[in-house]
């Protein structure tokens, strides 16, 4: 499921699937600081929860939002509550917080599909850990060691698209090869 924000008239009628979904609980209020190990842990691995549902089951409505001939800069969002967004630049977070990766949709269509769902998931992987420990500022050296030991036993989202897809990404890696040859 992913968010899109539409005229509330419009979804009701249409039974959009695009509506944005929202929540009354703190853990996942778009505008929530986190500020313990447990709900900064939570934030992440709910965020990680939309995003892989990006790059797994609805990664051809990622790839379709993508179009490189839009001209401002996209990013990938991946929201508290489980669910992801394609929108512009500094169009969501508030001013503070870290930014995931711009301009998505300017190397699509230079790449071969899958390679740019990798690099994707590189990126919103480091997008997910800058947030992480922006949250963990406050928190004490070893509560810092508790949440990075935490996300680490997860996979990051590129190993998880490595394994959605891993004989497209072999067959890719092995046709760039004999290109450059």
């Amino acid at each position: 499921m992913f968010r899109r924000v539409v005229p509330s008239s419009s979804s009701a009628q249409n039974g959009d699937m695009h509506r944005r979904v929202t929540s009354s609980s703190p853990l996942i209020s778009d505008d929530y600081i986190p500020r313990t190990v447990e709900h900064i842990f939570i934030n992440y691995r709910l965020r990680r929860v939309g995003l892989l549902r990006a790059f797994g089951t609805d990664v051809g409505t990622l790839y379709n939002l993508c179009d490189p001939g839009y001209k401002e800069d996209l990013s990938l969002y991946g929201y508290p509550d489980g669910t992801w967004d394609v929108q512009e630049a500094c169009m969501v977070l508030p001013p503070n917080l870290p930014e995931p990766a711009v301009g998505i949709n300017l190397a699509r269509d230079r790449m071969r599909a899958i390679d740019w769902v990798t690099l994707v998931a590189e990126h919103c992987d480091s997008w997910l850990l800058s947030l992480a420990f922006f949250f963990s500022v406050g928190l004490s050296r070893d509560d810092r060691g508790s949440l990075f030991e935490r996300i680490n036993d997860l996979p990051t989202l590129a190993e998880k698209v490595k394994e959605y897809y891993p004989g497209q990404l072999n067959q890719s890696r092995i046709q760039q090869a004999n290109l450059e040859n």
